[in-house]
């Protein structure tokens, strides 16, 4: 018994096609624009990153149709055809943009280039979310963010590409029914390893292809349900709930647009507004389908299938590439550039990138192939005068060993790390490593996929004034009775806290947020190494409120003094001026308990003293922190 459906089948008179449906480019622009918008602007879209799960239902659709469509002319997806096809699609784009982008990054500091070696072997081998886990990077790091991050999700659908041509050579020998309950198993499963890994490791249940394919498989789910609306060249009916789905692609879109930019970032979105994102692209998806005819599904792809968001849309796949890498040279070249700013000249970089590798390289190759279009480079390049001839070889060849320049003056490090690590050393020659006076923020999220996150701009919006110690303040009378509690920051600079205050207790670790704070100082009074006067470092990793403030005091006791420190950052650390202002109104709220050591404004002066995150103090910058702190409690 044949158990294909009728659009499998060989025809050995008619050759079957996949049909066009308008809108699916526009659908792409979309997510290119909410993926943009959430990684270039801080705090704008705070689940901006679902885009990325409407480009992987788009694929799991379009390639499952492809297989579909090659099976139903030549009697099983020709697979080796397939894999070629894919990689001339992809490969180009991701090459020139690999090392274009290794190439800039030797004019944008050493930071920008940190581990690009490893980095460029993930993004040229389709292996970078798996490497990036080997080396216990996390995708959640925005304080000093890899260049190639993006290339993760790359990676997943490369390995899709891969792996899921196979399956579908045996799904197409069995019904319908089984190909899609095959599917949404492989996405039940996907979801439910996703949440298990999560609290072990986030970065490994985000980025990993066995933990990220729900999206990938709910695009195959109804690429196989409606293989004979999708396939085919035979008259269609017009569905009977042809204004249902209409309207369902309407609420799906409109959903989608609003929660990406509206909705916070949480770990309780972990997976789930990924995982509604991509049913409502499911959705949008089956109302722009060929047998949806109605006035609602009509408007819908006159939005989705306008020109602007068309030409967008088929060029979205170099956006993508590009805008990551661009906004990380901008991060480390000019960090003090105002966000908005950096936004648009990446936004506008991207395209132009895009549309250059699309136009002359990406779709060439598709259509001609790989040899045959870099025998038409040389046939062009042999027509011109011999100046013209030499820039054209030499360019690309000083491209090549930029990039290759990068590669292999990489640091394994970041500055603002290697401020850390030195941080607790005496030898007097260490130095910041490199840095500049615009450098960068540490911008730690208190929350997974905290992209949209920053520390503050050092120049608009200066901390209100520190208000005067009241007179009756008497300081420590040595210094085993300050207890200080901190970040990287105080880590970076505790030799030259213990330096200028010797015995001061010290407790630091990296990415701790004021929300720690209270717990910390119990533990401290319990084991009776809390000291009459708490130095509180906390405001680098997210915002301090009233709140928070309070939480501390109770902590702490009515007798004991709490000096809080503000903080400094670039304009991307979006809580540090409401983090500031906080602090000083607390200082004015509680005169005879609190103190404020105003950071910001000591090193506002002197951003070369700090490492290329413009967060972490050097060694010269450590000691203007230290004598910060030591002059608050000196009365």
């Amino acid at each position: 018994m044949n158990n294909m459906s009728a659009p499998d089948r060989v025809n050995s008179t008619v050759r079957i096609s996949m049909r066009r449906i308008v809108g699916l480019d526009g659908l792409r622009a979309i997510a290119t624009g909410l993926v943009l918008v959430f990684h270039l602007i801080p705090g704008w879209a705070g689940i901006g990153y679902i885009g990325v799960d409407i480009f992987f239902v788009l694929s799991g659709f379009l390639i499952t149709s492809l297989l579909i469509v090659s099976s139903a002319n030549h009697g099983g997806p020709r697979l080796a055809d397939f894999w070629r096809r894919r990689f001339r699609r992809l490969f180009p784009a991701v090459f020139v943009a690999t090392i274009g982008a290794s190439a800039l990054a030797v004019f944008a500091g050493a930071d920008a280039r940190v581990a690009l070696g490893r980095q460029v072997l993930g993004s040229l081998t389709a292996t970078y979310n798996w490497v990036e886990i080997a080396s216990g990077s996390s995708y959640f790091e925005q304080a000093s963010p890899l260049l190639f991050t993006n290339m993760w999700s790359l990676a997943v659908e490369q390995q899709f590409y891969l792996f899921w041509p196979i399956i579908v050579v045996l799904l197409l020998r069995r019904r319908t029914r089984w190909r899609i309950a095959v599917s949404l198993a492989i996405a039940t499963g996907s979801i439910a390893l996703h949440i298990v890994l999560l609290g072990e490791d986030v970065t490994r249940s985000y980025m990993g292809t066995d933990t990220h394919l729900w999206g990938l498989m709910f695009g195959a789910c109804l690429a196989f349900a409606m293989s004979r609306t999708v396939v085919g060249r035979h008259e269609l009916a017009a569905s009977p709930r042809s204004a249902q789905w209409g309207r369902a692609g309407w609420v799906g879109i409109l959903a989608i647009m609003a929660a990406g930019m509206t909705i916070p970032d949480s770990l309780a979105m972990y997976p789930w507004a990924m995982v509604a994102a991509s049913a409502l692209t499911v959705l949008v998806i089956r109302a722009l389908l060929p047998d949806v005819q109605s006035a609602e599904s009509s408007a819908l792809r006159a939005v989705l299938g306008s020109r602007i968001l068309s030409w967008i849309g088929v060029r979205s796949y170099g956006i993508y590439l590009w805008h990551w890498p661009l906004f990380v040279i901008f991060y480390y070249r000019l960090p003090l550039l105002d966000p908005m700013i950096v936004a648009a000249a990446v936004a506008v970089l991207s395209v132009i990138a895009a549309h250059l590798s699309f136009t002359y390289i990406e779709d060439p190759i598709r259509r001609m192939g790989l040899r045959p279009w870099l025998a038409s480079i040389r046939d062009r390049i042999s027509r011109l005068n011999p100046a013209g001839a030499i820039a054209s070889v030499t360019a690309p060849l000083l491209v090549l060993s930029l990039a290759g320049a990068a590669i292999i003056t990489a640091p394994a490090v970041s500055s603002a790390q290697q401020a850390v690590e030195d941080g607790g050393k005496a030898d007097p020659d260490i130095h910041a490593p490199e840095g500049t006076p615009d450098a960068n923020p540490e911008t730690i999220s208190p929350i997974p996929g905290g992209g949209a996150q920053s520390t503050t701009p050092p120049t608009p919006e200066a901390p209100e004034p520190t208000p005067e110690p009241t007179p009756a303040f008497v300081g420590p009378a040595t210094w085993d009775e300050v207890t200080i509690i901190g970040d990287s920051i105080v880590l970076a600079s505790q030799y030259s806290l213990s330096e200028a205050m010797p015995g001061v207790v010290i407790d630091a670790a990296e990415s701790r947020s004021i929300q720690a704070a209270p717990t910390i100082i119990a533990q401290h009074a319990a084991n009776g190494t809390l000291g009459n006067f708490v130095v509180v470092s906390l405001a680098t990793n997210g915002a301090i409120s009233d709140g928070n403030v309070d939480a501390v005091l109770d902590a702490v006791g009515p007798e004991r003094k709490v000096v809080f420190v503000t903080a400094f950052g670039p304009p991307r650390a979006s809580w540090i001026p409401d983090s500031n202002r906080a602090i000083a109104s607390a200082a004015q709220r509680h005169p005879d308990r609190v103190l404020v050591a105003d950071w910001y404004t000591a090193i506002a002066d002197h951003t070369d003293l700090l490492a290329g995150d413009a967060v972490h103090p050097g060694r010269e910058g450590a000691k203007i922190y230290a004598e910060t702190i030591r002059t608050t409690l000196t009365p």
